[in-house]
């Protein structure tokens, strides 16, 4: 009698534990699946093609800057990294526009005796 008795507590104990986590397991989030991947609409192909002109040019900019500042006798490297943070923050701001992911990414240059970090950009594709 002890013996089954003492099974009975352990099968009801079992059950005690194991059912809240599966009638649990949709969660508690009444939104369904569908409302949240229709808010993370991806771009287009042609709003990503004109993302990838505009990082490319900004990068050919960057790149003259840089050589520019390289070849100039003076200090301007405070000038070379105020205009890279101009030619920088309007293809961050279209890309934040459509939803996309561009990085900077520093590459270290010598200008006027010290070391610089520049940061081309790359466009990361979702």
């Amino acid at each position: 009698m002890k013996k089954r008795l003492m099974a009975l507590v352990i099968c009801v104990m079992l059950l005690v534990m194991v059912i809240p986590s599966v009638a649990n397991a949709a969660g508690n989030d009444p939104a369904p699946v569908r409302a949240v991947t229709i808010l993370s609409t991806r771009y287009s192909n042609a709003q990503f093609a004109i993302l990838e002109r505009m990082v490319a040019t900004a990068n050919r900019q960057i790149e003259i800057a840089v050589k520019f500042a390289q070849f100039t006798p003076w200090n301007d490297v405070s000038w070379l990294l105020k205009l890279v943070d101009s030619i920088v923050a309007p293809v961050l701001a279209y890309a934040n526009s459509i939803g996309a992911i561009v990085v900077c990414e520093y590459t270290t240059y010598y200008i006027d005796g010290q070391y610089v970090l520049i940061d081309p950009l790359r466009v990361i594709p979702l």
